[in-house]
């Protein structure tokens, strides 16, 4: 057919030459009629070009897709569900197990259960703890775990992927990449340690830092005052070139009311680390000044006219307010003597302590997971929470010491010192002080260039060091 209107369309151009011949009034229009023609034969000519082409293209290639159908279809039905995957993040709550918690995200018991037993020789998640954050990733159409993650800490995170062959999990514990930095900060006092921080561009997590390393000595809450001021030597970890989170304060120095502390992390040559004072006293004492994690005294100890009876009364401790479900850790290392309930002391818990103490916690709120009669406790650990319960008037804790049985006030206590720098590496410490110090008193004058910084920081090994 194409053929046909081509000899056609020649005939007619035959024709139209033998008219431009004999008449001379046409002659004008022959260019701009010769590049119509032009035009469309050129444009039949793609066409036509075009079309076999497509039909050659659409031929051959059909062969080689058909033999590897199947492998094509199976990698974007992967690829769909990787996509489709249901994604759901969570926070561990208190009391939470891990089939709770993921109860939470629609798994049922019975699998949940499953997983938890599949993934415990890669971790024990017996060990969740509240406010980490974990992640699943679900087969839209049944539900099923495809992916989960859990964060461990700061630096690590467990990862957990279905095996479908064995119909069962894989995964591994995920070390971070963290590049660490060491960075020298300084800063004045002017209403508080916090908003000083921040004045100084860093991040409230280091006056979390510097707050309980100095709690054995200074009163964030009552002693601090304008024109104290604070130097620390810290560890910052960035992570893919953003910072991530502050490391181990490695030295500092506060000054308070004109008082000077100073302390520094020591890593001795058995690889036991801990924080001294430059003289070798360990920073830690046998007594935190204060069971929660701020202290607001509301009503000292001694007589005192009771707020709900009405009367003087001996008052054998020290009450600090708080709102309700603040955390209450325990002052010191010991062993849970009693836990009860009663009308005049609401919830409350004893515990034992060397050397004929004896720590009280009264008007908890509840008690915390693995809390019994019996169970060891370290200093610091979770033991209950802040409540109103008993004889209250409203959410606070009341903290009371004993020795040998006789009540006394527990902010006059003047807690002894754990155990100070071991003596055969008392000469290594001593230069791991002057190391440290020299560096944060030095940039008081010069700017110290980061290489020397460095050189000066980085650890020695035992008996290779040199006096300055």
């Amino acid at each position: 057919m194409i053929q046909f209107k081509l000899s056609h369309f020649l005939q007619q151009v035959k024709h139209i030459k033998h008219v431009l011949r004999h008449d001379p009034r046409h002659q004008r229009v022959a260019f701009f009629s010769g590049l119509l023609f032009a035009v469309i034969l050129v444009s039949i000519s793609v066409f036509i070009s075009a079309a076999w082409v497509v039909n050659e293209f659409q031929v051959a290639p059909v062969k080689v897709i058909t033999n590897r159908q199947p492998l094509v279809e199976s990698n974007l039905t992967a690829l769909k569900k990787k996509d489709d995957s249901i994604k759901i993040e969570h926070f561990v709550r208190k009391g939470d197990t891990i089939i709770s918690a993921l109860g939470r995200a629609g798994i049922d018991a019975e699998p949940a259960y499953k997983f938890f037993q599949a993934v415990k020789p890669i971790y024990d998640f017996k060990k969740i703890s509240t406010g980490k954050k974990y992640t699943l990733f679900l087969s839209p159409s049944n539900r099923e775990i495809e992916k989960f993650k859990y964060e461990i800490d700061v630096n690590q995170y467990v990862e957990v992927f279905r095996d479908k062959l064995n119909n069962g999990f894989k995964g591994k514990i995920i070390t971070l990449p963290y590049d660490v930095k060491r960075e020298i900060i300084k800063g004045k006092i002017t209403y508080s340690l916090f908003e000083s921080i921040l004045e100084c561009g860093e991040k409230p997590e280091l006056a979390d830092l510097l707050a309980s390393l100095y709690e054995y000595d200074v009163d964030f809450n009552r002693d601090i005052q304008g024109g104290d001021s604070f130097a620390v030597i810290v560890e910052k970890r960035f992570l893919h070139g953003q910072f991530s989170s502050y490391g181990n304060v490695l030295a500092s120095e506060f000054v308070n009311r004109g008082k000077i502390i100073r302390l520094l992390r020591y890593t001795d040559p058995e690889g036991t680390s801990a924080y001294y004072h430059p003289d070798g006293r360990s920073v830690r004492k046998m007594f935190l000044r204060c069971p929660l994690p701020f202290m607001h005294v509301t009503s000292r100890y001694g007589m005192r006219n009771h707020p709900i009876l009405g009367f003087s009364r001996g008052h054998h401790g020290v009450d600090f307010s708080a709102p309700t479900g603040t955390s209450v850790r325990a002052s010191a290392a010991g062993v849970i003597q009693a836990i009860g309930n009663d009308s005049t002391r609401g919830r409350y818990i004893s515990i034992r302590h060397p050397n004929y103490y004896t720590s009280h916690y009264y008007h908890l709120s509840g008690v915390a997971k693995g809390i019994i009669v019996g169970a060891k406790v370290d200093q610091a650990q979770l033991i209950g929470y802040v409540g109103s319960t008993g004889l209250s008037t409203g959410p606070h804790l009341h903290y009371g010491l004993e020795k040998s049985g006789r009540y006394f006030n527990p902010l006059n206590l003047e807690s002894p010192a754990k155990e100070p720098v071991n003596q055969k590496y008392v000469e290594d410490f001593k230069r791991y002080v002057d190391r440290y110090f020299l560096v944060l008193y030095g940039s008081n004058f010069v700017n110290i260039p980061k290489t020397i910084q460095d050189t000066l920081l980085t650890p020695v090994a035992f008996g290779d060091q040199k006096p300055f």
